[in-house]
């Protein structure tokens, strides 16, 4: 694995009128690192992807991002009058020139990875929400991002369905793509992320392997957070 640096921040806030959100968090990744962020409902997982993406606005601190993003929302954030592929070559289209022949070409190739050729002309009404959310990952794919920036991909699916786009994320692991995923899957974080950090209250409260995370935790609110999420 590259050891190239792909984000670094310093001391970063976010303040919500008076709430803050995230609370001087210091971290980094590297090029081709899978990082897992963990954390209880309202820990600022979210807000810190946002951060990184410049979705929010940081309140202070420092980010060094080397390359662009991608990101891929809880709930698809697909244009409902466009079809499959047509949603997945927008952006290239408009925002990187890039010509229709090959955007569509670009696209097909993305659809086959994430199992839904038979889907391209099809809008996003007629299709279920783990494709849905399928299509959403192709689509910010087709932008050629150096990081991708998943928040919760599977909170809004059916369980039955989750399995379809942790697969999909599978695959690009496997790849070496890098991305941060805000997850509730520990499974999927044991399984596949190189590094999980645990969030509570804006701080990023615990880091390490997933090995030490999950079989070793230190933090004392780290065990009471898998502790509730084997209970459920």
């Amino acid at each position: 694995m590259s050891r190239e640096t792909i984000l670094e921040m310093r001391n970063i806030v976010k303040d919500y009128s008076g709430f803050r959100a995230v609370d001087d968090v210091n971290f980094s990744m590297h090029k081709g690192e899978i990082v897992a962020i963990i954390g209880p409902s309202g820990s600022g997982k979210s807000s810190l992807l946002r951060c990184i993406n410049g979705l929010n606005t940081i309140t202070s601190g420092e980010m060094e991002l080397k390359g662009e993003t991608g990101m891929v929302f809880q709930h698809f954030n697909l244009f409902p009058h466009m079809t499959c592929i047509e949603n997945i070559t927008y952006a290239p289209i408009k925002v990187k020139k890039v010509k229709k022949e090959e955007a569509y070409a670009k696209a097909r190739e993305l659809l086959k990875m994430v199992g839904l050729e038979s889907k391209a002309d099809v809008y996003p009404a007629h299709i279920s929400g783990g494709q849905k959310q399928r299509i959403a990952i192709a689509r910010a794919l087709a932008m050629e991002p150096d990081l991708m920036l998943f928040d919760e991909p599977t909170s809004a699916l059916d369980p039955e369905i989750t399995g379809e786009v942790l697969n999909v994320m599978k695959q690009l692991a496997e790849k070496h793509t890098t991305m941060i995923v805000v997850t509730h899957e520990m499974g999927f974080a044991k399984e596949v992320a190189d590094r999980v950090i645990f969030m509570d209250e804006g701080v990023i409260v615990e880091e390490g392997s997933p090995q030490e995370i999950f079989d070793n935790p230190k933090n004392e609110r780290l065990v009471s957070f898998l502790g509730s999420m084997l209970r459920a």
